[in-house]
């Protein structure tokens, strides 16, 4: 389909809309690349407690970021005269939930910002000891995500962000350099170089969007709302909510956007890789990802462009290391989890541009050692973390596939809008699967 005329792969917009529709009904459109964000872990036993410390530590599969945790974590125990157990997934999220509930889960965990509130509501994660974990030199907004409300007003930490990543403007240097354009740094020069880039003959688009929750949201900030009130309410039901899905959806339907399932593609970077796209929202995994998949393709990396609000805050995938509220080991899991986030380890780990630390100084030795990607590290402090309620896991998946539908002009942005805002009144006055009192 890729090599097709641009007016017959338009004619066939419907067809890739519905396979996309299908796929994303069985699994939501947050980026499936092992970029990290997406974390969550295990809970604990009820058995007798052995004389023997034996931790058990799952984590999701990385590489040589695995491997080298792996003889970090030999030597912590060795020095302890401890036995620990790791094991990793590539499918680590889908299989976090079932060995959290099992007989008898990992001791230690990683935790993405966004499952945090479910398992901590659900009583899987222990709450770590007063004056444990020090939140100093991490920015306040990424720290903030891993902690939870308890009676009476206060607030219980559970651990501390391990790495970041976050959302930027990702661009063709080439093809802007080529007609004399800059990256984009508004709305409307964002759609001025979507519809100069747009290529009728190249079947290339000059702006690569995303049915996806976590890729529109730039745009609602952008334009001076939030997905969160003050409150704790859902507000996506608003003037700059609407003003923001007016903007993402008509640039696809006056045929100056698309949509990487167009094209046979997986995912934005597939196509910008390929040639066929100019401009696309993404995170700082696209490195790694050019680098083994196109290493020829020149691109560049901008701050998100501002819209009517003036602003320009990205959205930033976390993670941290958990305990669960059932280990038997509780003050040694903690100790690992404090020992595995140190300076020294988090220095020592590979890095190929596709996670930044979360500590603000290392941070700054990252963005030296990658100036291409600065603007993703330069985000950081100002971003809205991907974290939603406890139980708004529906929400996400029932966005993004009505987003397709919205691509599709099967439904208005006002009625899918009224529909969201519905569904997240309804979810957060529900009680959360397993949650405790």
């Amino acid at each position: 389909m890729a090599d097709f005329p641009f007016f017959l792969r338009r004619a066939g917009r419907a067809l890739s809309l519905l396979f996309l529709f299908l796929l994303l009904t069985g699994c939501d459109a947050l980026p499936s690349r092992n970029r990290l964000p997406e974390l969550p872990f295990l809970p604990g036993q009820s058995e007798p407690v052995s004389q023997t410390r034996d931790l058990r530590v799952f984590l999701i599969e990385e590489g040589e970021v695995s491997q080298a945790l792996r003889a970090r974590i030999a030597s912590w125990a060795a020095d302890r005269e401890m036995q620990v157990e790791l094991s990793t997934s590539a499918n680590y999220t889908e299989e976090l939930r079932g060995a959290l509930r099992g007989d008898r889960p990992p001791d230690l965990v990683a935790v993405t910002g966004f499952l945090f509130p479910d398992l901590v509501a659900q009583g899987l994660l222990a709450p770590a000891e007063e004056g444990f974990y020090d939140p100093a030199g991490y920015p306040p907004n990424l720290a903030a995500a891993f902690v939870w409300p308890q009676r009476g007003g206060a607030e219980q930490r559970y651990c501390l962000p391990r790495e970041v990543r976050t959302l930027g403007l990702v661009y063709d240097s080439a093809g802007l350099a080529g007609s004399g354009l800059a990256p984009p740094t508004d709305w409307g020069a964002l759609r001025t170089v979507a519809i100069k880039q747009t290529d009728v003959e190249r079947n290339r688009f000059g702006f690569i969007e995303s049915p996806d929750l976590s890729r529109w949201l730039p745009f609602l900030f952008a334009a001076g709302g939030t997905m969160i009130d003050a409150d704790g309410g859902l507000s996506v039901q608003s003037e700059a909510a609407a003003a923001a899905m007016e903007w993402y959806i008509q640039i696809f339907r006056d045929n100056f956007a698309g949509h990487a399932g167009e094209s046979n593609n997986e995912w934005a970077g597939e196509v910008l890789g390929k040639g066929k796209g100019a401009i696309t929202i993404e995170g700082n995994w696209i490195a790694p990802y050019f680098k083994a998949g196109f290493p020829n393709f020149r691109y560049g990396v901008a701050p998100l462009p501002t819209g009517p609000g003036g602003r320009n805050t990205t959205v930033a995938f976390t993670s941290c290391y958990a305990v669960s509220a059932d280990s038997p080991w509780k003050r040694e899991a903690f100790a690992l989890a404090a020992f595995l986030s140190s300076p020294a380890v988090v220095a020592a780990l590979p890095n190929d541009g596709g996670w930044m630390p979360a500590l603000t100084a290392q941070r700054d030795e990252w963005r030296e050692n990658f100036p291409l990607l600065a603007p993703f590290a330069d985000s950081v402090t100002t971003a809205w973390v991907w974290q939603l309620p406890s139980g708004f896991e529906t929400l996400v998946h029932s966005f993004n596939r009505g987003m397709v539908q919205l691509f599709a002009a099967q439904i208005e942005a006002s009625d899918f809008l009224v529909e969201m805002q519905a569904l997240g009144e309804s979810l957060l006055t529900e009680p959360v699967e397993g949650e405790s009192n």
